[in-house]
This record gives structure tokens, C-alpha cells and sequence, in this order.
């Protein structure tokens, strides 16, 4: 028998379904949290410990993402960069304005509490929140240079960052230079990253497929902070979060990316899925404003259900949105 007929091709079976190096890996590592955490109450990966826990767990998540920012950043070239800066920076800064007026509207007409079991503090972590690593995912088959160089600029639009200083204006009081810090430290490996490729053309090649080598981990990291159980009982807050979600995030940035930037709006759609960190934002707050703690712990359960279903979902809907408007025939 060859060898090619020995190999298993599981590799190819992941590059067949959309998004399938980080996808999968995602739902893998949620089912093993979810059987360790939900019927035997054991953190597995805390129990194992190094490096299981950090190649595995959200613990490693930060590690992975710097090296993610790096890696893209070898790729990227100054006029790269200034395309995804006349790209990116319209549709976040619309998604972003529409987002955080809607969560003004929503606590100034239902307050901490919210309407339908869904508290104030799910949507502003929510519809604010976007999973830049799986926008890197989605879009890496097809997107070109100035849409992967888009990566930094919307990891950094989905840190807990604006999220913590928008409830700043509803009694929290975090932001301060930790937060400027952060920022910084995101910053660092995608110019360092850039930087070193400018300057020598063989980093670039070496440093081309990191993203592809690191995306499955991302995806076990993503997963582990998921507990099926815990975001099936919030199941109807969930699919109604999850719906507004989608419009809200998706409507007015596709309308530019199509009308205003004549892109396909691919862009806009890979973008629509929440971030595993937006999960740590609750305790977050409640930690700097006692009147959000009554809600951590159902937030982080809807929320669970929203990380699910958009990370599930986000992938889909950008391969029917390129049937749709095929990539090849975009706008120059």
C-alpha cells in the first residue's frame, strides 16, 4: 500500500469545513470542558497542569494571540497596512458607534436588569465584543494581505479595553494605564512582526504559515471556556442575544463595506462572532461596581451560548456571503 493511500488526511478533512483548523478544535476542547466541568466538576486542564493547561485552556490564550500578531505582522507591508487602515478602521468605527449607542438606549430603557432575562451587562459585553483570531481563521483562505493586517487593529477594538471604559460611565472605574498597557503590549509583536519582514524578506517566508500552525491550539483555548450545560439553560436569552447580535454587528458595517468601501462584505460577516475574553468582562465589572454582581453569573451563561452559536455560526455565513459576492470579483 502507498503512502499516500496510508494517510489519514485529517488535515484536509479540517480545511473542508469552513474555518475547520480552529472550528473543530473549538468544539473539542468545549465537549471535554463541558464533561469535566459539568459531570465530574474537574477543571481537566488545571488538573494535568503545564503545558497541557497552556497549550489547552484559556490560560494560554494571550501567548497564542502574540504570536498570531507577530506572525501577521511578518506578512504585512506598509501599503498593506494602509489599505486595511482605509478598510478596517471605517467598519469597526461604525460597528463600534452603533454598538454602544444601542447599550446607552438599552440601560436608559430597561436598566441593570434588561428585558427578557437578558441583563444590561450581556448586551454591553456582547454586541460590543468581536473574536479577532477567528476573523484570522475565516478569512485566511481568501483574504488578502490588507485583510489579515485588519487582525490587529480589531484584536485590539475587542479587548476588554472599550467594553471597561464605556461601564465606566455606569459607575465602574476601570480603565486607567493597565489598560493603556494592554494596548501597548498588542502593538509590540505585530510592528516588531512587521518591522523584521520589511527589513528581510526570508522572515516573511518563514514566519508565512505560523497562523496556519497555531490556529487548532486557539481553537482548544477558545473551546475550554465554553460549558455546554451552562449555556444550554440560558437557551432562549441566548438565541435572542445571539440574533440581535448579528444585526446589530453585521447590518451597518456590511452596509458600508458594500455601498460605501464596494467590498464583497466579507469582512463584516467574519467578524460577527464574540470573543472567548468577553467572557472575563463581567467579573470585570462587577469587580469595580457592585450593582453589576446580581448579573455575572447569568451574563457569563448567555454569553457562553452567544460564543457558541456566532462561533459556530460566523463561518457559515461568510461561505454563503461569498457565493453570494465572490471575492474574485471585488472591487479593486
Amino acid at each position: 500500500m502507498s503512502e499516500e493511500k496510508k494517510n489519514v488526511n485529517i488535515w484536509k478533512s479540517l480545511q473542508k469545513v469552513p474555518a475547520g483548523t480552529m472550528f473543530v478544535p473549538l468544539i473539542i476542547g468545549a465537549i471535554i470542558t463541558t464533561i469535566g466541568q459539568g459531570i465530574f466538576n474537574v477543571d481537566i486542564w488545571a488538573t494535568l497542569g503545564n503545558p497541557m493547561k497552556d497549550m489547552f485552556s484559556s490560560s494560554g490564550q494571550m501567548l497564542i494571540i502574540g504570536l498570531m500578531l507577530f506572525f501577521t505582522g511578518t506578512g504585512v507591508k506598509v501599503s498593506d497596512l494602509k489599505s486595511a487602515l482605509g478598510r478596517s478602521v471605517p467598519l469597526i468605527v461604525v460597528r463600534l458607534v452603533v454598538a454602544y449607542a444601542l447599550c446607552a438606549l438599552y440601560y436608559v430603557s430597561f436598566g441593570f436588569e434588561g428585558v427578557f432575562g437578558i441583563p444590561f451587562l450581556a448586551v454591553a459585553c456582547a454586541i460590543t465584543s468581536a473574536n479577532a483570531a477567528l476573523y484570522m481563521g475565516i478569512i485566511s483562505p481568501f483574504g488578502d494581505e490588507a485583510d489579515k493586517a485588519g487582525f490587529g487593529i480589531m484584536l485590539i477594538c475587542s479587548m476588554p479595553l472599550l467594553p471597561i471604559l464605556f461601564l465606566g460611565f455606569y459607575g465602574t472605574s476601570g480603565f486607567g494605564i493597565a489598560q493603556v498597557m494592554q494596548i501597548i503590549a498588542l502593538l509590540i509583536p505585530f510592528i516588531l512582526g512587521m518591522i523584521l519582514g520589511s527589513l528581510d524578506a526570508d522572515i516573511r517566508k518563514v514566519f508565512a504559515g505560523g497562523n496556519a500552525t497555531i490556529l487548532p491550539f486557539l481553537g482548544f483555548e477558545f473551546g475550554s471556556t465554553i460549558n455546554l450545560f451552562k449555556a444550554l439553560g440560558m437557551i432562549p436569552q441566548g438565541i435572542l442575544l445571539s440574533i440581535a447580535y448579528f444585526v446589530i454587528v453585521i447590518g451597518p458595517s456590511y452596509f458600508v463595506e458594500r455601498n460605501i468601501l464596494h467590498r464583497p462584505g466579507y469582512i463584516s460577516v467574519a467578524s460577527a462572532s464574540l470573543a472567548g475574553v468577553a467572557l472575563a468582562i463581567p467579573a470585570m465589572a462587577a469587580s469595580s461596581n457592585a450593582a453589576f454582581e446580581p448579573f455575572v453569573s447569568s451574563t457569563i451563561a448567555i454569553l457562553a451560548f452567544v460564543l457558541a452559536i456566532t462561533n459556530v455560526a460566523a463561518p457559515f455565513l461568510v461561505k454563503a456571503e461569498l457565493q453570494r459576492h465572490p471575492a474574485d470579483n471585488m472591487a479593486k
